[in-house]
């Protein structure tokens, strides 16, 4: 047994521990001797870093300093990170300045502070982002902690045993930068705009969405993804081809308009009774923190596809939702 409080050694605790666990050190190896062994172990690649754990990281790690070159500001920016120490050049003393001249001027446009390779950064990023989400999967949102809605799809796919659903922050690359950038204009907020069209763009079949309220006025849902689906169906209507998407059902929590109902569904063209909100001042917690700005609008030939359709069951996404609702309205 290996506790915490008597380890001493040079490689993280949680390293340590796996390296044991998977090359397990010989009666009477000295650590030194063992570490020696494991490090040449031609199967050290395989066990180690071949896994979905570390492979999940190196995405992550590639992801964040990728939106970093393009020129997003990281959530505690301000906050002063760990000094270089020990870091010596023979005959030198001005090491570090050097190093920090060089890396100013091969890396960084002096006045503007953000790199040269911003545009190249954002466009590989955009490359990398793959946005299919499974049929009938699609889930969008406005105004809930979508970081709650990650975990719950993540865990109804584990339950269901395959990627039934699917979510932006939860099962494409957007969730390897989320929360770790200031939301301010800038390669973020194009970041995830321009992602969350193409989701839009990608929905197919029963689209979910699940918002507080209602439709917030200036939130990417309202102005960019849901406006892309509908035009997406009015284009192929016109044309008389069916829509790609087919259905849509879109869960609000606490309603403005019902006042005593927790939580209502709406489906296809019950979506014109959702109301869009603005809030009093920049979020909104519950009914008395926003106010009425309108109706959503359908265009007419989504208005009669769906009244051909006839009346249609709620998505399975949205019972889900409401099913775990409540968690969507906490935060830590």
């Amino acid at each position: 047994m290996l506790y915490a409080d008597n380890y001493r050694g040079k490689i993280p605790l949680e390293l340590y521990i796996k390296l044991q666990n998977t090359f397990p050190q010989l009666d009477g190896e000295a650590e030194t001797g063992w570490l020696q062994r494991v490090k040449h172990d031609p199967m050290l690649a395989q066990k180690m870093f071949g896994s979905r754990e570390f492979k999940t990281e190196l995405i992550q790690a590639v992801h964040r300093r990728t939106m970093a070159q393009a020129g997003a500001r990281r959530v505690g920016h301000q906050t002063a990170g760990p000094a270089l120490i020990k870091l010596t050049k023979p005959g030198d003393k001005k090491a570090k300045t050097t190093i920090a001249q060089r890396y100013n001027k091969e890396f960084m446009i002096a006045d503007k502070s953000q790199y040269k390779y911003a545009n190249e950064a954002y466009e590989l990023l955009m490359e990398q982002f793959d946005a299919f989400t499974p049929a009938n999967g699609s889930i969008f949102w406005n105004g809930i902690n979508e970081l709650a809605l990650a975990k719950l799809v993540d865990q109804w796919n584990t339950e269901l045993q395959g990627e039934v659903f699917g979510q932006l922050e939860a099962t494409t690359a957007a969730r390897y930068v989320n929360k770790q950038f200031e939301w301010e204009d800038g390669a973020f907020k194009k970041y995830f705009t321009q992602v969350s069209d193409r989701l839009g763009q990608a929905a197919r079949g029963h689209v979910t969405s699940v918002v507080r309220c209602g439709l917030r006025h200036d939130s990417i849902f309202t102005v960019t993804e849901l406006p892309r689906m509908l035009k997406s169906m009015e284009d192929k209507i016109k044309i008389r081809q069916a829509p790609i998407i087919t259905d849509l059902t879109i869960v609000v929590i606490e309603p403005k308009h019902l006042g005593d109902r927790p939580i209502a569904s709406f489906t296809n063209n019950e979506i014109t009774m959702i109301p869009i909100v603005r809030p009093n001042e920049w979020r909104i917690n519950s009914r008395d923190d926003c106010t009425i700005d309108g109706r959503l609008g359908l265009g007419a030939r989504v208005r009669e596809y769906w009244s051909l359709r006839g009346k249609k069951p709620d998505s399975i996404a949205s019972n889900k939702i409401k099913n775990d609702f409540t968690k969507l309205v906490k935060w830590p």
